[in-house]
């Protein structure tokens, strides 16, 4: 089959019989639906774009398990180049929708780590979990399916492990094995896509014990198996999809992610598509290269974000007169600088990294997890720096229904006129832009510092790094200053 069309793409997820609920009341068609159109928008956009790249190799590239051109984002990393191009993909695209398109990129960081991990466990084990991803990799491939990743679960007390909450669910887990399958049942939280996916890849989320077999399970499901169940987001802004106009959306026509709170209650899985059932010893591998690469798609998208705050933030210095003052120009600056220290780590990561005993190449981890690290920081610094820019109308402009209003419209449009330059519609609508881009009401900074794992996380894995190290650096110190051992 060749590469889909975004009417193809909208056509499967319209045909599914998903079971997803928002405000309180099911949904029934999730393309008329105001809160997940935009987001379908910015995924039916990548197929636009992957449909017609010919042999340019940018969205696509060349699989060797079906021999033929496969969108990017269902792509195994077979050298750095791969990974190069993976990584500039996601940038480049948040340029074009300014949105986060869980329902392609998480499946990569999915399907990657899974090719890394099923293979050692196969050759480790003499299991044959490799080979069954292998044919789900070529069936996703073939039909070229939106699939998303699902990691992260509820977590209850976070004190506790997984065995040990008061809950068993609280950790999603294997309640039943079967010749022909297994049954599982939990929760995964704040999944990017999910709804809006045709197929969904489970992971744990963390290292496990041996108290912990039951936990230690991957898989593949439709997003509309029976059994599973969509909770949706509630950012603020959604709301005003629900009641206001396009003005009032800050991004246009894209949405954000989509993301659903996904409950699977006693849900079979055919052995087919089970790649761990129980290899606990396995579990933290396979989080930990998905953590990375996670985190390398999120140092890119991310920078991709920052680029279109530094740009609204100038032209809302523009709206206020005071595009040309030096201290404007500092602050874009300083945000650019942290911006593109994020990128360059998650860049050296490639240039630093590794193949693995499989074939897949994977970054580095150190490189990468300071990416993500410095990334979040640029995040929060970015929001402060730009809304000292922007002011208070921020968070305090009319909506579209105030301006056209017959009465207050006339005032509005009056007082809050800023330079001669521009409207007051033009200008109101490049703060809810802003508004967007830095999470007044929005999840874009929460996401970015949750998404592909907290701050601690990085922390960790950074700490880690230097202890390996410290002694060498002491060593090192003390022969410099003359101190004998």
């Amino acid at each position: 089959m060749a590469l889909r069309s975004k009417q193809d793409y909208i056509g499967s997820i319209s045909a599914l019989n998903t079971e997803l609920y928002a405000y309180g009341k099911q949904v029934n068609d999730l393309w008329d639906h105001p809160c997940f159109r935009p987001a379908m928008e910015a995924i039916g956009m990548v197929y636009e774009l992957s449909e017609h790249d010919g042999d340019k190799g940018f969205y696509t590239a060349h699989s060797p398990f079906i021999d033929g051109t496969v969108n990017r984002f269902l792509h195994i990393h077979q050298n750095q180049e791969d990974l190069r191009n993976r990584f500039r993909l996601s940038r480049f695209l948040v340029h074009k929708h300014g949105a986060c398109i869980g329902a392609r990129c998480v499946g990569t960081g999915a399907l990657n780590s899974l090719f890394a991990t099923t293979y050692d466990m196969d050759q480790g084990l003499g299991t044959d979990y490799h080979r069954r991803l292998i044919s789900f990799i070529k069936y996703v491939q073939e039909n070229d399916l939106a699939v998303s990743g699902a990691m992260m679960d509820v977590k209850g007390n976070r004190k506790m492990s997984p065995h040990q909450q008061a809950d068993p669910d609280l950790y999603l887990h294997i309640v039943e094995k079967r010749e022909d399958g297994i049954v599982v049942r939990g929760a995964k939280a704040s999944i990017s896509g999910a709804a809006i996916a045709n197929e969904i890849v489970v992971l744990p989320c963390t290292a496990l014990k041996a108290e912990e077999v039951s936990y230690a399970v991957s898989f593949a499901v439709p997003s509309d198996a029976p059994g599973v169940l969509h909770i949706a987001e509630a950012p603020a802004p959604n709301m005003r999809r629900l009641v206001g106009e396009e003005m009032d959306y800050g991004n246009a026509k894209y949405g954000v992610h989509g993301s659903t709170h996904v409950i699977f209650d006693d849900v079979f899985v055919p052995r087919e598509r089970v790649f761990m059932c129980g290899e606990y010893t396995y579990a933290g591998s396979l989080v930990s290269h998905f953590a990375n690469l996670q985190r390398l798609n999120t140092s890119s998208c991310k920078a991709g974000h920052r680029d279109l705050l530094i740009g609204a933030a100038a032209v809302a210095a523009d709206d206020n007169g005071i595009g040309n003052a030096r201290h404007i120009s500092e602050k874009l600056t300083d945000l650019y600088f942290q911006s593109e220290m994020s990128f360059g780590c998650a860049l050296a990561s490639i240039y630093t990294g590794e193949k693995t005993r499989s074939g897949v190449f994977m970054p580095d981890p150190l490189y990468i997890n300071i990416a993500k690290l410095q990334g979040v920081n640029a995040i929060w610094e970015g929001n402060y720096i730009v809304a000292d820019i922007a002011g208070g109308l921020v968070c305090t402009s009319p909506t579209a229904a105030d301006l056209k209003h017959e009465k207050i419209g006339v005032l509005l449009n009056k007082y809050l006129k800023g330079s001669d330059k521009t409207s007051t519609e033009n200008r109101i609508r490049m703060l809810r832009l802003i508004e967007y881009l830095t999470g007044q009401g929005s999840v874009v900074p929460i996401e970015s510092t949750h998404g592909a794992g907290s701050p601690q996380a990085q922390k960790i894995i950074i700490q880690q790094s230097l202890m390996k190290k410290i002694e060498k650096f002491k060593t090192d110190a003390k022969i410099m200053a003359g101190i004998e051992k």
